[in-house]
């Protein structure tokens, strides 16, 4: 159970995280004055589904950097 949590986890921090700020990185559909073909303009719901997309990837490092911190169960038993 607990590697599928952590397999779950990876999906979310190494697919999805990346998914989202590539999407966000590279949708200029609305500029200034509203929708249009391409504009060098980040919207705020944008800039939101970047840092969500940046934040997941840097909590799956997190989370990996904390599983190899702690002891597994197997190693502590004599």
């Amino acid at each position: 159970m607990k590697t599928f949590f952590r397999g779950i986890l990876d999906i979310i921090g190494f697919v999805v995280g990346p998914f989202f700020t590539a999407y966000y990185l590279l949708d200029f559909s609305h500029g200034p004055a509203g929708p249009g073909p391409f504009y060098y303009y980040y919207p705020q719901n944008s800039r939101l589904g970047m840092g969500l997309g940046v934040a997941l990837i840097c909590l799956g490092f997190l989370i990996r950097y904390w599983a190899k911190r702690t002891p597994s169960e197997s190693s502590q038993k004599p």
